[in-house]
């Protein structure tokens, strides 16, 4: 099995629909109290999110700056206005509520919704890669 190429609208069309969607929105209920309730739903915000992983756009802001023009990009994430679209503040509040734990039981749940229709007899190879790489940083150099 071959995926298309990172970022067309064939590879997302593919993935859309193993995103689950009821479960991130239960897992990351919307906030009750005071001030105005959001304007995404957590799986919104989590299929933005996801496009940074499967798009060229590297950066939050990068990412907000191409969505207006990338419709396949809008209808993966269910944004359906091309001018009304997620903030990179709003993408980066929502990236704070997300903890190793939430973020473990959706993989759990997305990889269950990819395995399920994997075919038995399709051969398959994983690869584990705990390379340790450094950082880019200058805090340790020495004076």
């Amino acid at each position: 099995m071959s995926l298309p190429i990172t970022g067309s609208a064939a590879l997302l069309n593919l993935l859309a629909p193993y995103v689950p969607d009821d479960h991130i929105n239960e897992v990351l209920s919307r906030r009750r109290g005071v001030g105005r309730p959001g304007e995404w739903s957590a799986s919104q915000l989590y299929r933005v999110l996801l496009l940074l992983l499967l798009t060229p756009a590297r950066s939050s802001n990068l990412l907000c700056q191409l969505l207006p023009e990338q419709r396949a990009w809008r209808r993966f994430a269910y944004l359906p206005n091309r001018r009304q679209l997620p903030g990179t503040r709003q993408l980066h509040e929502f990236r704070s509520r997300l903890t190793p734990l939430i973020l473990r039981t959706i993989n759990e749940r997305m990889v269950t919704g990819l395995l399920e229709d994997w075919r038995q007899e399709q051969p398959c190879v994983g690869l584990m890669d705990a390379t340790d790489l450094p950082a880019a940083t200058s805090a340790f150099k020495k004076n």
